[in-house]
């Protein structure tokens, strides 16, 4: 009964949200108005669900300057939220089975996301090209969470280097982020109506210049290993 009443909530106001931003964008050409209504997107699901955002280590992120944020990943409610947190226009590497739903592909490509089908290695690597060349064109933050898809016991999984690749192809510094909070929310039972909080915490900034496309493992080894660090 829950997941039914969470889902039918994060359906409508993703649409509702979803078609401000298209029209807006539509209108006046520029994608970073996706911002404003991702922000309050997040801020009405926190509102809904009575949650209550935490967010740590804001002195990393340096004002005005775009990042690619990399966290773990255990629930939809993630997404919305690292929206409110990072405080600025920032769209997320899309998993291929979204572009079923015609309206949300249009929404989404239209703010500047990108679709990957994680089974097809030569697809991903093309969308991804396509996201850097936009990227250069309109700057924007890209959030990538590194497990590939979420977490069904809240421990966290192997990464895979795809946001390692990305800085080092795009030269934008990674923060690694880490989640707390978002499993047990997703666990909890319809009549469980305490307010749950949920924390963000941002790691300082790697800066992605100091590796090459041959580190792209190493790179993504590091990123791990500090978000885990941040566990406690």
């Amino acid at each position: 009964m829950r997941t039914i009443w969470v889902y039918s909530n994060i359906a409508l106001w993703t649409l509702i949200f979803g078609l401000g931003s298209y029209f807006t964008i539509l209108l006046t050409g520029k994608k970073k108005y996706f911002r404003f209504f991702a922000n309050i997107w997040g801020k009405t699901l926190s509102l809904i669900f009575n949650i209550n955002l935490v967010i740590e280590g804001e002195e990393n992120l340096e004002k005005n300057k775009n990042y690619i944020f990399a966290a773990n990943h255990s629930s939809f409610i993630d997404i919305p939220l690292l929206c409110v947190a990072c405080k600025r226009y920032l769209v997320f590497v899309a998993k291929s089975e979204l572009k079923k739903i015609p309206i949300f592909k249009s929404i989404l490509d239209r703010a500047g996301f990108v679709f990957v089908d994680r089974k097809n290695n030569d697809n991903a690597v093309n969308s991804m090209n396509i996201l850097i060349n936009d990227i250069s064109r309109e700057p924007r933050s890209v959030g990538i969470f590194p497990e590939g898809t979420r977490s069904r016991d809240g421990v966290l999984k192997k990464f895979k280097k795809g946001a390692a690749v990305m800085a080092i192809n795009t030269r934008i510094p990674v923060i690694p982020v880490f989640i707390s909070g978002s499993y047990e929310w997703s666990q909890k039972s319809f009549f469980d109506l305490t307010r749950s909080t949920i924390k963000f915490q941002f790691s300082e900034p790697i800066d992605s210049k100091n590796f090459s496309y041959e580190q792209r493992q190493s790179f993504t080894d590091l990123i791990r290993s500090k978000v885990e660090g941040m566990k406690k």
